[in-house]
């Protein structure tokens, strides 16, 4: 079976701990409630991808424990290819998230067996005849570089999700088709401030010069800017009413970019799609649990299409 889309990248049990607020230096809080469940931006990105209806195949590492079987079972669950997923160590990925009363979130995470993927996991028959990879930051930086060589070399889109945001080779930036990141991974990369759209603007510009084609950076309840050959844009946040927990939005806005780019839908259509897909995972607890189907946003689609196209 060919596969629309290949993710590269980190695969994590998520402990989440909803809380009112984060506790001082020292001070011992009692949180409000506990969960868990799958996570990792890579599964996570895989996920919404396979909910959205493209072949998925991902590609990471998971520790020969109980939460390594847990995450394989949930993209077997949710349709995505786990044939390249390896089983090594002891320990798994595991992210612990702190969700405030907003909604918003902050999170550690331990690396575990996702710094166990090897060159030879990542070969170049991941990318023939593959219209797309999705690429992360929570995997070694020379096998995301590696990724995006080969990718390159057999004509795979990529779509590089900076997160967390660290130091990425020149070339290897050059090479990128479609960069997104936060405002907070943009300051990283800018060393400038993005705290305004303005700023953004000015801060999607500059970081599309460094890479092959276009550049978004999300800015929460801010919405999201585009930068391409044709200049920067801005795009509003999608209204959403009841913010339960922000916890893998950006993981899902990628898969509702993703499936309009194999789709060969333009992105000006894609972001608006992207985020009422991103506000939808909002409204529930969780990462790939609140993410929504197909069914669930194609109006979404159909609206923003004949906005528009006519």
């Amino acid at each position: 079976m060919k596969h629309n889309v290949v993710v590269i990248g980190s695969l994590n049990y998520d402990i989440l701990v909803q809380q009112d607020r984060l506790p001082e230096i020292g001070e011992t809080f009692t949180g409000n409630e506990l969960m868990l469940m799958p996570g990792g931006k890579g599964a996570n990105q895989a996920v919404q991808c396979a909910r959205l209806g493209l072949n998925v195949n991902m590609v990471g590492c998971v520790g020969n424990d109980i939460y390594g079987a847990e995450l394989i079972k949930s993209l077997n669950e949710n349709g995505v290819s786990v044939d390249k997923i390896s089983q090594r160590g002891k320990t798994s990925g595991i992210g612990i998230v702190q969700i405030l009363e907003s909604g918003d979130y902050c999170s550690t995470i331990i690396k575990g067996a996702n710094y166990l993927i090897a060159e030879d996991d990542i070969n170049a028959d991941l990318f023939i005849d593959r219209p797309l990879v999705i690429l992360q930051s929570e995997i070694p930086d020379r096998l995301v570089e590696r990724a995006i060589t080969l990718a390159r070399q057999h004509d795979c889109k990529i779509l590089l999700n900076n997160a967390p945001a660290r130091d990425i080779s020149a070339q290897a930036l050059s090479q990128v088709d479609f960069l997104v990141v936060n405002e907070t991974e943009a300051s990283f990369m800018s060393a400038g401030p993005v705290t305004s759209v303005r700023e953004a603007l000015t801060c999607a510009e500059s970081l599309h010069q460094r890479v092959k084609d276009r550049v978004i950076i999300t800015l929460g309840e801010k919405g999201a800017v585009l930068s391409g050959d044709e200049g920067a844009r801005h795009f509003p946040a999608v209204f959403c009413p009841d913010v339960v927990d922000t916890t893998g939005a950006g993981d899902s806005f990628i898969g509702g970019l993703a499936y309009c780019l194999v789709n060969r839908l333009p992105l000006e259509e894609g972001i608006p799609f992207a985020a009422e897909i991103s506000s939808c995972s909002i409204q529930k607890y969780g990462g790939q649990s609140s993410f929504p189907m197909l069914p669930d946003v194609a109006h979404a689609l159909t609206q923003n299409h004949q906005r528009l196209f006519g």
